[in-house]
């Protein structure tokens, strides 16, 4: 097996397409996603066959499998493929601001939303800004406004799997931390022990899929999905109050009319108690 450095694959332009090429024959026949040795190299553009031979040599095995039937991507080869078609590795071009149909939590002024430098961000005149990135590919064929309903989602399944102990860029292991962010909104922190990405999320933020919270939501006749992470009281200080400090511990209360549901995180943003009033 030959020991490419995944690096190299994107630095050489020949090697790119010929991952592109199989990309492309995977997305016509999904049934049928092998190219012969000339097919391949002709979709690659690529006419010196000796040269051809040595790139598709350095990605063979590892992102390209040489079968009976022809050549195909591996599983390694479609996650390279994804990431560049994602944008992944593109700067983007800047876009917004764009006004929203919701308004800011805290000061209930409109929100707008601007995306430069691979990051959507969500923000309000008085300073409130909920941001995260986003690959250019998200916008490559959709409006902004779209962009931030899929960015929603993307939001919660980083959380949700930072929550279960996972990176959600390369999926090594998070430790939880409380950021140094001053009130009136703390956060946790959850960091990458392999590639080093923190996550910040508003101490809120962090139960907003909680089973009690939930649980809480749906006796109110409430579908939390139906409200983007921006927008929810759970990301504003005003849910949330300091029970301690050291270690460092909070109270959440989620407030629905006279209705209460009050969860304490400690300093590793775990749940530690539930109750109502």
């Amino acid at each position: 097996m030959v020991e490419t450095n995944p690096f190299d694959v994107l630095a050489d332009e020949t090697r790119v397409e010929v991952l592109r090429a199989l990309a492309d024959r995977y997305r016509e026949a999904p049934e049928d996603p092998f190219l012969s040795f000339s097919e391949l190299r002709r979709r690659a553009g690529v006419r010196d066959s000796g040269n051809f031979n040595y790139h598709l040599g350095e990605l063979r095995s590892r992102f390209v499998a040489d079968t009976d039937r022809g050549y195909r991507l591996t599983n390694t080869g479609i996650s390279v493929v994804t990431s560049l078609y994602a944008g992944t590795y593109d700067e983007g071009d800047r876009t917004g601001p764009t006004k929203l149909d919701e308004t800011c939590p805290t000061c209930g002024e409109p929100l707008e939303a601007t995306y430069s430098d691979s990051v959507l961000s969500i923000a309000c005149p008085n300073d409130y800004e909920y941001q995260n990135v986003l690959p250019p590919g998200a916008l490559a064929d959709r409006t902004l406004p779209e962009a931030v309903d899929l960015f929603a989602v993307i939001v919660e399944e980083h959380v949700e799997l930072a929550r279960a102990g996972g990176c959600p860029k390369c999926y090594g292991r998070v430790e939880w931390s409380v950021t140094e962010i001053p009130e009136p909104t703390p956060a946790y922190a959850a960091a990458c022990d392999r590639c080093g990405i923190r996550l910040t999320v508003p101490v809120g933020g962090v139960v907003a899929r909680h089973p009690e919270v939930l649980s809480f939501y749906a006796r109110h006749g409430i579908d939390p999905r139906d409200r983007p992470p921006w927008t929810s009281t759970l990301s504003t200080g005003d849910a949330v109050e300091r029970v301690a400090d050291d270690p460092p511990k909070f109270r959440v209360t989620v407030e629905e009319g006279d209705d209460r549901l009050h969860l304490t995180l400690d300093e590793s943003a775990t749940v530690t108690d539930v109750s109502r009033s």
